[in-house]
């Protein structure tokens, strides 16, 4: 909808990534020390999974960021004995105290290379969210909203006429995307199948011999990775100088 005019122009991009895997001050793993996995935590975990997907949804770069994080648990008891990420633990544990020095939630304001502007939270400390990366896209013609926790549902938003909600329905969809939805509408599809159309795109450019252009290609590439981690590190230099921070690419 968006790269056939149907949004209008761009205003503004928000949302957020929300989890509760850390919430709880005995909620320990290795991510939690900077020295294992680097001086973000909360935005390089999941804030890069939002930063590539407004980027992919809207075809427009992220150029400057102001950012914001906090600590919730200046320090956390970890597990002696260890304890699996995202697991549940109901027996009696010992712990020891260990201090933490990256983010448990941050939010960041952010400027696109076409003037636009948008903003997003992180958080891994939010009850009840489990996996909810969410993105809402406002233009002059209509809004778009979409939630990973109901993936198969896009939301359209109007001023002048009824809102609406888009399934994945492959009868509904445009000719281009229709193949991404692999059965009658109803039946449910979510994020492992994103991998599986992601990998299907990628086996068709090697068969092809020929890499799709950047605006046209419907699968992630090395420079994706490297692009976001670009961003990333504007995010934390951002909030160690409480400025805004081009992205240095």
């Amino acid at each position: 909808m968006i790269r056939h005019g149907e949004v209008g122009r761009i205003f503004a991009a928000h949302g957020s990534y929300l989890q509760d895997w850390m919430l709880l001050e005995t909620d320990y793993n290795w991510r939690v020390d900077s020295a294992q996995g680097g001086a973000s935590r909360t935005v390089a975990d999941i804030g890069s999974h939002w930063c590539d997907t407004v980027q992919f949804m809207t075809g427009r770069r992220i150029v400057e960021v102001m950012a914001d994080l906090s600590i919730v648990w200046p320090t956390r008891k970890a597990p002696v004995n260890g304890k699996a990420t995202f697991s549940a633990v109901h027996e009696a544990q010992a712990y020891e105290t260990r201090p933490v020095d990256t983010e448990d939630f941050g939010s960041v304001l952010l400027r696109f290379d076409d003037g636009s502007k948008g903003s997003f939270m992180v958080s891994q400390v939010s009850a009840g969210r489990k996996n909810r990366l969410a993105v809402e896209i406002n233009g002059s013609l209509c809004s778009l909203a979409w939630d990973q926790e109901v993936s198969q549902r896009l939301w359209i938003g109007h001023r002048e006429q009824p809102d609406r909600l888009l399934s994945d329905d492959p009868s509904l969809l445009r000719p281009e995307i229709a193949d991404s939805a692999h059965y009658p509408g109803g039946h449910i599809e979510g994020w492992p199948d994103a991998f599986k159309n992601m990998m299907g795109h990628f086996y068709q450019a090697v068969r092809a011999g020929k890499m799709p252009a950047a605006g046209a290609r419907r699968f992630a590439a090395f420079d994706d990775g490297a692009d976001v981690m670009y961003i990333i590190e504007a995010i934390v230099k951002s909030h160690q100088e409480q400025r805004w921070v081009s992205v240095q690419r």
